[in-house]
């Protein structure tokens, strides 16, 4: 979602008037906040908003705060529990006709044991999937900054700024689209981060508009100091 002209100088009569202040809805499956405008108390009680440079303070250098925060989706993974469901049924259905109708020599009743083994081994591999991608990726975006950690074991921290950001769109499969589910891709004017991938998240457009909202914000504030210096 790009501007092909996008705000470099704005009036403060025109940001008051342009209600671009106001934060987009919160995208689905996701821990949103919208920073409170022209305050500097902490979030909500009972809310997980992480705070840009102190956990407990509420506020970050010069009112920075957490907007939103996002894991890689469960959800991308539920094709593969289906399947693995689906081949765990038919197993079973061998292993109990190899044990009532076999004696425990015969072929049917090793190939049972075999592919039992093999569906054991699938089943851990894709658990061990599961928590590398869900752990392993991180992301949170604030008023000013968006962050991409990503490793279980060992983790990158990415650290992009919204007031480079050029453009955000979404990459989505067909099977994505019904999941609602797909990847960010946030493309910047900094030579050393010139892009960022959020894949695997929910709701891919909500974050990508909340995204962009929040860059475009911080942009049109830039060009506000500007003028009035």
């Amino acid at each position: 979602m790009a501007e092909n002209n996008p705000t470099t100088s704005v009036t403060t009569d025109q940001v008051a008037g342009s209600g671009f202040a106001t934060p987009p809805a919160a995208p689905a499956e996701t821990r949103a906040v919208p920073p409170p405008s022209g305050t500097t108390t902490g979030s909500a009680p009972g809310s997980r908003t992480a705070v840009a440079n102190d956990a407990n303070s509420g506020v970050g250098i010069d009112g920075e705060v957490t907007v939103w925060e996002g894991r890689y989706s469960l959800r991308n993974f539920i094709g593969r529990a289906i399947g693995m469901g689906l081949l765990v049924i038919a197993w079973a259905t061998l292993a109990i006709y190899a044990y009532w109708n076999l004696r425990a020599d015969q072929p049917l009743t090793v190939l049972s044991i075999l592919t039992g083994l093999i569906l054991l081994f699938l089943g851990l591999s894709l658990l061990y999937r599961v928590i590398l991608a869900h752990y392993g990726h991180f992301y949170r975006l604030t008023t000013r900054r968006l962050f991409v950690s990503s490793g279980l074991f060992n983790r990158r921290r990415d650290m992009m700024e919204l007031l480079k950001v050029q453009d955000v769109y979404t990459k989505q499969t067909l099977f994505q689209r019904w999941l609602s589910l797909g990847t960010v891709v946030v493309v910047s004017s900094d030579n050393k981060l010139p892009m960022a991938h959020l894949p695997g998240v929910a709701d891919p457009k909500g974050v990508m508009d909340t995204i962009w909202h929040y860059a475009r914000a911080e942009r049109d504030t830039k060009a506000v100091k500007v003028d009035q210096v």
